[in-house]
């Protein structure tokens, strides 16, 4: 285990062409990957994938757009809680949702997630578009511990202080090599809070190109370039730094 894709979507079906040859391609050069589910119709799939492969971690979570299944999340969660890693992503997603009434109801979910993190002890993978601000304060509120927000969009003094001095984990995703944002993200996180990830199939290196596991060591590159840091030093830091977090990856 050299690297971990600490966010990617690999039950998604533009996985499903050639899923054992990526997996098996990726742990040859070193990459494990934790596959969150997030829609109810996949939630099975990636069980399936975590189980069938040794080196895939799962994680269940919901898109803050399907406000109807948070308590079927809920029961799955602890019912597979010994095949899982990790919840998420579940968070807040104010770029797709503009109503009020609606964005209630995600942040009523959310509390629900985090309170579900909280009794199981997992860390939390966190969905967060045009909401950062509110994400943190609902976390901080709820005193959420163990928190991984991914491919984060808001502003970087924000991120800068979530991980100073509330210890969250920040991932930089694949598309930080074409995003000026993940570029100053980048800056931002303190080190021992930095985790790497593709999200894939999206954020890729290249827009509109679907995006894979075996493209995480573009995102380690980038980032010891942004920071002008040794890449075996840094992929060394950010493995342990993974670790810490995912204490069920073993």
């Amino acid at each position: 285990m050299k690297l971990i894709d600490t966010h990617c979507h690999l039950e998604q079906d533009a996985f499903e062409p050639d899923l054992d040859k990526i997996i098996l391609e990726s742990k040859k050069k070193g990459i494990f990957c934790i596959t969150s589910a997030v829609a109810p119709d996949d939630w099975q799939r990636g069980i399936e994938i975590s189980e069938a492969y040794d080196s895939v971690f799962g994680s269940l979570g919901l898109d803050p757009l399907s406000s109807r299944n948070m308590e079927q999340l809920i029961s799955l969660v602890r019912e597979h809680q010994d095949s899982i890693v990790a919840i998420g992503e579940i968070g807040l997603d104010h770029y797709r949702e503009r109503d009020h009434a609606a964005r209630n109801i995600q942040e009523d979910n959310f509390r629900k997630g985090i309170e579900l993190a909280k009794d199981l002890k997992f860390p939390i993978q966190i969905h967060s578009r045009s909401a950062g601000r509110r994400v943190l304060e609902v976390l901080s509120e709820m005193e959420a511990p163990d928190v991984h927000l991914h491919a984060f969009d808001g502003k970087s003094s924000l991120a800068r202080m979530a991980s100073n001095d509330l210890g969250y984990y920040f991932s930089i995703p694949t598309s930080v090599v074409r995003s000026p944002q993940k570029q100053k993200l980048v800056k931002a996180v303190n080190i021992e809070r930095l985790l790497i990830e593709t999200d894939s199939p999206v954020l890729g290196p290249e827009k509109g190109m679907r995006n894979t596991p075996l493209n995480l060591p573009i995102a380690l590159k980038e980032v010891s370039n942004i920071l002008r840091r040794d890449e075996e030093e840094l992929r060394e830091m950010i493995l342990e730094n993974t670790l810490r977090l995912y204490t069920r990856i073993r």
